[in-house]
């Protein structure tokens, strides 16, 4: 089911809907959280708001705007920003500098594209390599939790990452050439 299609039950109230959804996109909102609070109970606090937020506001969704992915996220910066200057920890123009990032809607768009190509890109790794990445980078494992969670040792997962970063940067850069 697509997220667009998600949004739709989520407004008329499916559970379960949202359930999917949170699923789907907490992993990814959370690192971001986490990396840029560096705190993990305030990421917690704010991933809470913000898909708080998807659940009263999903009305509000306008697929004409942006793509549910691009929505949730302005929804999370939004309840960053507000934990920034709540808790007071942001240092002079933390704030501004977080805000700058989403001024301009075709930096919106362009990292949306970028975005889809990294993921298109990931889906063509081998499977243990994909994985290993995505716990490292989306859900902000350090690459010791990487080898808990895969039960491998340390080395093997710096090795899977490593293989799997060097692969998608041979694959982007084929992505360009075509698009050039």
């Amino acid at each position: 089911m697509s997220d667009s299609q998600l949004i739709a039950q989520i407004v008329a109230g499916d559970r379960a809907a949202f359930a999917l959804f949170y699923d789907r996109h907490a992993p990814r909102v959370f690192g971001l959280l986490a990396r840029t609070l560096r705190d993990r109970a305030d990421a917690e606090d704010v991933l809470q708001d913000v898909f708080y937020q998807v659940w009263r506001r999903a009305s509000q969704y306008s697929a004409a705007r942006s793509s549910p992915e691009v929505w949730l996220f302005l929804i999370a910066r939004s309840r960053l920003l507000d934990c920034l200057r709540r808790k007071r920890r942001d240092a002079p123009g933390e704030v501004a500098r977080i805000e700058a990032r989403g001024a301009d809607p075709l930096v919106g768009l362009a990292q949306d594209e970028a975005a889809q190509r990294v993921r298109s890109a990931l889906a063509q790794l081998p499977e243990k390599q994909r994985t290993a990445i995505s716990l490292a980078f989306y859900e902000g494992l350090t690459h010791q939790q990487v080898a808990e969670h895969q039960a491998i040792p340390l080395g093997t997962a710096k090795t899977r990452i490593l293989l799997g970063i060097k692969s998608l940067r041979r694959l982007l850069a084929n992505q360009e050439r075509v698009l050039a």
